[in-house]
């Protein structure tokens, strides 16, 4: 059984009241009204059937058994379910807390998953932010920026010191930090530099206007999280800004559901070819969908950089059709209205979603000032694993939801 870390029974809600067999399945009725089935298999697999421990072998982990179902079903005194097989007259016990936290009906699915607020520019009068000091001492002021990033897919974090690698010391709260392509100090594999350097053919090291874009496209696995720290600004230009895929990708569905088809289905090749830091001429490819879903249809990911895709390798009549969607997707993705710009000032960062916000950079004068910013990326499974954890330890119940997939 789950360790829930307590021996409290289910609450008047989650009492079932009434048990049954019906075909093989299981069926409850909850205090509340609701109704649940479980089938023989699934509750075979579950911790309370005999020889559910046992390792993956010869045996199989999901062993056959044939005829083996479910013969009668009562609600014990404490409120958990008892259920008796045939044949073999097996005898199991299973926890109503546990059971309704693992409900799969349609209603409970539903109301596990932590729903995606979408945004567009207006965003900007209320941004989901956090303290850098409250944050680095006290756990609730942590996870309510954490659940701002799940949220809206990004988050702005004031008064951090703008000073080099307090991006990393933020990034570690978040999760591991993995070794960036392009960092430039040995020290600090992790860092990533992101200033004018000519000598450097990466286009974070230039001047010139940078696309909503989400980085590390031609990457099989998408960096997770991307943290960007402000140490000095441009006096002129060089604003961040940031788009809401899931906004586009909503958008898109609606105005031309065939091209929201064809780039959440046909997967395109992304790549990169540039100097790596010892001079040798990098060759990154990576093949996936523009805009990833679940298999009920849901976004659950962006992977996008239009100067990123490689030319079109696909069946003659998918070659128009594909472009035309691209070009669908990419009005959407200029649309201003839905562009937050922000001037990032030294002392501010961002944490933004990397498989949902894409962030692109206005254009400045390198002449005219210094603009100067560090980055890191933090593992996204890792984010999502000290969430739960620090969630459920603040006694915060959203511990138990379901979270977007991202990129697959």
């Amino acid at each position: 059984m789950i360790d829930y870390e307590t021996d409290d029974r289910p609450d008047r809600a989650t009492r079932i009241t009434d048990a049954s067999v019906h075909d093989g399945h299981v069926r409850l009725t909850w205090a509340d009204g609701q109704r649940s089935t479980f089938h023989a298999a699934w509750l075979r697999h579950s911790p309370s059937f005999p020889g559910s421990s046992r390792p993956a072998g010869p045996g199989g982990r999901f062993p056959l058994a044939p005829g083996l179902a479910p013969h009668a079903a009562v609600v014990t005194a404490a409120g958990d379910l008892e259920v008796s097989w045939r044949p073999g007259d097996i005898e199991t016990l299973f926890e109503a807390r546990w059971l309704r936290e693992n409900c799969y009906s349609e209603a409970a699915r539903a109301a596990r998953k932590r729903p995606a607020l979408t945004w567009d520019a207006g965003i900007a009068r209320d941004l989901p932010r956090g303290d850098h000091d409250a944050v680095m001492r006290d756990d609730d002021a942590r996870l309510a920026l954490f659940g701002q990033v799940l949220d809206h897919g990004f988050a702005l974090l004031e008064n951090v010191p703008a000073v080099p690698g307090q991006v990393a010391q933020v990034a570690s709260l978040f999760g591991l930090i993995p070794a960036a392509p392009y960092a430039e100090d040995p020290a600090f594999p992790g860092i990533v530099d992101v200033r004018v350097n000519p000598a450097v053919a990466v286009a974070t090291r230039k001047a010139h206007f940078l696309a909503p874009h989400t980085d590390t496209c031609w990457r099989q696995t998408l960096s997770g999280l991307v943290l960007m720290h402000c140490l000095k600004t441009h006096p002129q230009g060089g604003e961040s800004m940031l788009v809401d895929g899931f906004t586009v990708a909503a958008r898109l569905r609606e105005r031309d559901p065939r091209a929201f088809h064809l780039l959440s289905t046909v997967p395109l090749e992304f790549g990169s070819a540039v100097a790596s830091r010892d001079g040798r001429r990098d060759d990154w490819r990576a093949l996936g969908r523009v805009i990833c879903c679940d298999a009920w249809g849901e976004v659950t990911g962006i992977r996008y950089n239009g100067n990123s895709i490689s030319q079109l390798a696909l069946p003659e009549s998918l070659v128009e059709p594909v472009y035309a969607a691209l070009e669908q997707f990419e009005a959407l993705l200029y649309d201003q209205a839905l562009w937050l710009r922000l001037q990032l000032q030294p002392g501010q960062l961002l944490v933004m979603d990397n498989h949902r916000v894409l962030h692109g950079r206005t254009a400045f004068d390198p002449d005219r000032g210094e603009r100067h910013l560090q980055t890191c990326a933090v593992d996204r499974d890792d984010f999502h694993n000290s969430w739960r954890r620090l969630a459920r330890e603040r006694g915060d119940a959203g511990w138990r939801h379901d979270l977007s997939w991202g990129v697959s």
